[in-house]
């Protein structure tokens, strides 16, 4: 039977890296995504197998199904679960509505709660198992105009330890990646070179770099470490 690993938000960026990664070690990839044609690419990417699911984390029904397909397959044990979907905006807070919260908190942070809900039954089962979510140094350190985007990926952080806590009893093992700027689609157009300046490292970071951080904390070379915040920012937030 082969590893697998769970990944949302597979189509691009940090995703896309954290399946190739995962793939470079054997492991077999369900990548979860809404684009069908981006995760096809990543699919492609991963020469040890993988299966695509197109779904909408804020759709209760979808994730249900995607989750019981997974779990029902007999070639693959699913042994990491990385919800790394998000959505990022900048507003002025009195201009925004709870529209625009509650769109951040259900692709940031419920769609991921819903999913691991799904999940660990199963690694309840295996009695061991391991949960990576992708936060942010926004959670950490807010800046301005980044509210619900902050106060998403803050509770995530908060939501992370909680889980650490809950069920290590159970050999289940949760820890969390904040990234700083990462040159990925999520940031629109964005001037990475003129950001550069401003990170102690003298660059903004790539996908890759978060990659193999999230290898690291989620496999087994981290069997001792629960409930872990790594702050993969190049020292922006020093």
């Amino acid at each position: 039977m082969k590893k697998a690993v769970i990944i949302t938000g597979a189509g691009s960026g940090i995703g896309r890296a954290i399946a190739v990664e995962f793939s470079k070690h054997d492991y077999f990839t369900y990548l979860l995504g809404r684009d069908k044609s981006k995760l096809e690419e990543t699919a492609g990417l991963c020469r040890s197998g993988a299966r695509r699911y197109s779904l909408d984390l804020s759709d209760e029904a979808s994730i249900q199904k995607t989750s019981q397909d997974i779990l029902s397959q007999k070639d693959t044990e699913v042994q990491i679960l990385v919800n790394n979907a998000g959505i990022f905006d900048r507003h002025i807070f009195l201009q925004s509505d709870l529209s625009t919260w509650r769109n951040m908190f259900e692709t940031n942070l419920f769609g991921s709660l819903s999913l691991t809900q799904k999940i660990l039954p199963h690694f309840q089962k295996l009695k061991f198992g391991s949960v990576l979510n992708i936060a942010s140094t926004l959670g950490v350190r807010p800046l301005p105009f980044t509210s619900s985007y902050s106060a998403s990926k803050a509770a995530m952080i908060n939501w992370n330890h909680c889980m650490a806590l809950e069920f290590a009893r159970n050999q289940i093992r949760f820890n969390c990646i904040c990234p700083g700027i990462v040159a990925t689609p999520i940031h629109g157009d964005a001037d990475f070179e003129k950001m550069a300046s401003s990170q102690p490292l003298g660059r903004v970071g790539q996908p890759e770099d978060i990659a193999q951080a999230a290898y690291f904390l989620a496999s087994p070379q981290s069997l001792w470490t629960t409930g872990a915040v790594l702050q993969v920012d190049g020292g922006i937030n020093l």
